[in-house]
């Protein structure tokens, strides 16, 4: 179970002691399960558990919270560590054995709920679902209804977004959606570097010329920090809005500093596709680790007519830093010093030294080693290779395997002419020596421009949050845009028909591995990758070494960090 499924399991048992312990009379506050669930939350959290603070927990007064403290620390689930040399401050840890004490009553629980709502039977896995908010919705979808009261046809609604397969369906299909929505819809649809350049532009003007903006994940940061796009989470308190339903990932990487500023619509994770075809004929298995990637792309390098091992993304600028970023969450590090959050980093509190680069590191080293090793059995164009070209090399045949979005996995998903079609295993990124297994997850979110009337930024929330209902996403992927951030849609029978790689990425998250952090949403990333698609571009066609590449980059982006003044 992940860390954020474990933490709704304590908000759902929490919530039900407060209803027998605070608003009825069927039962007294129990200090002890206070305690343990507080010292569970704050380690889940990552956050410092103190002696006072666990003692004010307990909800009891303070001598017997004591004793209770006592008794747990006795009976070895709890850990005093010193916090000083003097020994005199200490803080509380959970210790192993207390971890999985919880962790085994959750999982009975989630049996149980399973059980009770049909989720889980005798005969199925208990990871057949995710402890969220939509078990009791049908599992089979239905067409979108028209909102109950429209936005008005006496005004046109406009939305900026990229060019891709979500916004190209809302883009084909405007006039349903005029139908829907109950007002004239105006999509504009921008390639990814100019969408970002108007969104900037659109922030200088004294009116907004747009309604609702799709934006990538990892500009959530300078969005907010700049104050181009609103904060959502009064109006979601406002609404009772619940986001329970959403993929975890794609949600979180939707806040900056635990702020809320989008809702997922096209999330899409970078997974490896693999030709599973070529690799029964080999005799391979889809590789788990970078070792295993490294040999198949060996093994597979010209065993065909005009065949490569793998087609990387190597092009000089934004496609090679995206690469060697992505590829170091790989080797178990984020691009800079981010706090580590269990297994995770934590991306929601960035201050001061997170902002370190961190290129000067084995796991740097390693990251640049296995790209240029992997390079020697890489297509030929790899070096000139952004996105639509790495993904048209691998659709024709040319490659056995390649790293790419999800949401372009179209290209020879919908297409029985390509010979990757029906023939393509979607697999997390393979894993390098002691790391945990993470595929980034990016893709874009709707989030309201700043600068709107109370009027247009109350008819925004009522397009964004109907744009983004589970039968609004299902409808996009039945018109091409494979690619679901509600669990409730990844469920419905007709979205699993369309691809497997949908209950594949549904099963990631439910794992813990489709993270935010290999691309963390600080407002220096488009700095940062501007220099690593230099440097690293210049190592790979042999220009720089290993140690000059990681050297220049780590100065530049520090010097970067610096003039910003976040150390």
């Amino acid at each position: 179970m992940t860390r954020e499924e474990l933490l709704r399991i304590l908000n759902f048992v929490e919530s039900n002691r407060e209803i027998s312990e605070k608003r009825t009379r069927l039962a007294t506050v129990d200090p002890r399960w206070n305690i343990v669930s507080y010292a569970m939350r704050r380690h889940l959290e990552g956050k410092l558990l103190t002696v006072t603070s666990a003692a004010m927990a307990a909800d009891v007064p303070y001598g017997t919270a004591m004793r209770r403290i006592s008794e747990l620390i006795d009976e070895g689930l709890l850990h005093k560590r010193p916090k000083s040399r003097s020994g005199k401050s200490f803080s509380l840890h959970p210790t192993r054995k207390l971890i999985a004490e919880f962790e085994s009553f959750a999982m009975q629980l989630k049996a149980m709920v399973g059980n009770t709502f049909g989720f889980t039977t005798g005969d199925s896995e208990m990871g057949d679902f995710y402890f969220g908010g939509y078990y009791m919705a049908s599992r089979t979808l239905p067409y979108p209804s028209a909102m109950r009261a429209g936005v008005g046809v006496d005004r046109t609604f406009r939305i900026l977004s990229p060019i891709d397969p979500t916004f190209k369906t809302l883009s084909e299909f405007s006039s349903n959606l005029d139908e829907l929505c109950g007002t004239n819809i105006e999509i504009v649809n921008l390639p990814l570097d100019e969408l970002h350049g108007e969104i900037m532009n659109n922030a200088q003007r004294q009116v907004s010329g747009y309604d609702l903006m799709a934006v990538d994940l990892p500009w959530i940061g300078q969005l907010a920090t700049e104050g181009v796009i609103e904060p959502l989470d009064e109006i979601m308190r406002e609404e009772r809005y619940n986001p329970s339903d959403f993929h975890n990932a794609a949600y979180k990487g939707s806040t900056w500093n635990n702020i809320q500023f989008g809702l997922p619509i096209q999330p899409t994770a970078e997974l490896l596709f693999c030709r599973s075809d070529l690799f029964a004929e080999a005799g391979l298995s889809c590789p788990t680790t970078t070792e295993d990637l490294l040999l198949a792309a060996r093994v597979l390098h010209r065993s065909g007519f005009n065949l490569s091992g793998i087609v990387m993304n190597f092009g000089r600028g934004t496609p090679v830093a995206h690469t060697f970023v992505q590829t170091l969450a790989d080797f178990g590090q984020p691009i800079i010093n981010l706090d580590p959050l269990g297994d995770e980093f934590n991306v929601f509190e960035i201050e001061k030294e997170n902002y370190r680069p961190q290129l000067l590191s084995d796991a740097a080293r390693d990251t640049a080693e296995f790209l240029l090793e992997l390079a020697e059995f890489s297509h030929k164009d790899s070096l000139t290779c952004n996105w639509d070209r790495r993904i048209g090399i691998f659709s024709r045949g040319e490659a056995a395997m390649t790293y790419g979005w999800s949401i372009r996995a179209a290209a020879f998903e919908l297409d029985q002419s390509s010979p990757a079609h029906g023939n393509v295993r979607f697999v997390p990124h393979p894993h390098g020596p002691g790391a945990c297994t993470v595929s980034p997850i990016g893709g874009f979110s709707l989030a309201v421009p700043a600068g709107l009337s109370d009027e247009r930024k109350k008819a925004s929330w009522k397009v964004m949050e109907y744009l983004t209902r589970p039968e609004m996403l299902k409808w996009y992927v039945l018109n091409g845009n494979l690619t679901s951030p509600r669990f409730s849609t990844s469920a419905d029978p007709e979205v699993q028909a369309s691809s497997s790689m949908i209950s594949e990425i549904d099963a990631m998250e439910r794992r813990g591995e489709l993270q935010t952090w290999p691309r963390p949403p600080i407002p220096e990333f488009s700095n940062l990758l501007s220099v690593l698609g230099d440097e690293i571009h210049m190592m790979l066609q042999g220009a720089l070494s290993v140690k000059e590449a990681l050297v220049r980059s780590q100065n530049r982006i520090d010097a970067i960090m610096r003039e910003r003044g976040h150390y």
